[in-house]
């Protein structure tokens, strides 16, 4: 279990690393990065490959303080390649700690759909699906057909405009892609929403900030909270996290979605830490 720098949530769980790619969200990932630069070492032996970690299946019991808990910052639970009988424990070890709040994010929802059509899914989990441009808005309509408790969806890295029917989703995120390949203004130009300006200083792409504004509209639309988290560049918070002059922090509001007692990142304009609050 790790702490993360992640704005959305408190800890990351590894049971399972690796993935695949599977649209134009994932050409520049991460955690394909982050995994393969430590291939061979004990942390990520294979690298990005598919890699299950049972080790690491008891990790949530050690955690006392009820956590929100990502558990998809290196992988895709829903990856043909993870077998249901391992699936089977990861979920084992969630419905034993129901004192968490679960954050499962996948771009394979059909995959999901399968899974659970034959499984409940535990009250504790927060279901979500990566929609970065609108030929993958087909994700929402399968995650929507399943029965979870709370359902999001990660707009990130936002590509294009997005025109969604947010109708029974409880959470949207938003946020720019980052990395060194931010530095090729070919790529931050169709990609990105930042980019370095004449001074060589990271801004807000003005060309691509409707594509934040209409699904922030979408969202006050339909009283789905909003969490901007970044517009990116070569670090998440190269040109900060500002929207026509504020941030969104915005989590889910359904009652019993939110841990017993949640340490709330609150955090400025540019994603520096500020002060923590408690929320019973």
């Amino acid at each position: 279990m790790q702490e993360t720098e992640i704005l959305w949530t408190e800890l990351t769980w590894g049971a399972v690393s690796g993935c695949s790619k599977v649209s134009a969200g994932c050409k520049h990932c991460y955690a394909e990065r982050l995994t393969e630069d430590k291939r061979g070492t004990t942390a990520f032996p294979n690298g990005f490959d598919i890699t299950m970690r049972p080790w690491k299946l008891d990790e949530p019991s050690r955690i006392k303080n009820p956590s929100l808990i990502f558990c998809n910052s290196t992988s895709d639970w829903f990856h043909k390649q993870i077998p249901d009988s391992y699936r089977d424990q990861m979920f084992d070890a969630i419905r034993s700690t129901p004192r968490h709040r679960y954050q499962l994010l996948t771009k394979r929802p059909e995959l999901a759909a399968r899974y659970f059509a034959t499984r409940a899914v535990p009250d504790c989990v927060w279901l979500g699906v990566t929609i970065e441009h609108q030929l993958t808005a087909h994700r929402l309509d399968t995650l929507k057909a399943i029965n979870a408790g709370v359902k999001f969806v990660s707009a990130e890295p936002l590509l294009g405009p997005l025109d969604l029917d947010l109708i029974g989703i409880d959470w949207l995120i938003i946020g720019g892609e980052s990395g060194s390949h931010m530095m090729d203004p070919t790529i931050a130009d169709v990609r990105g929403l930042a980019r370095k300006n004449r001074k060589g200083k990271w801004e807000p792409n003005p060309e691509h900030t409707d594509w934040i504004r209409g699904l922030r509209d979408q969202c006050i639309k339909f009283g789905v909270p909003l969490f901007f988290k970044q517009h990116g560049g070569s670090r998440p918070t190269s040109a900060g996290r500002l929207l026509d002059g504020r941030t969104w922090d915005e989590m889910p509001t359904k009652p019993g979605a939110m841990p017993a007692t949640y340490v709330h990142k609150k955090l400025d304009g540019v994603g520096r830490l500020k002060t923590l609050e408690i929320h019973a």
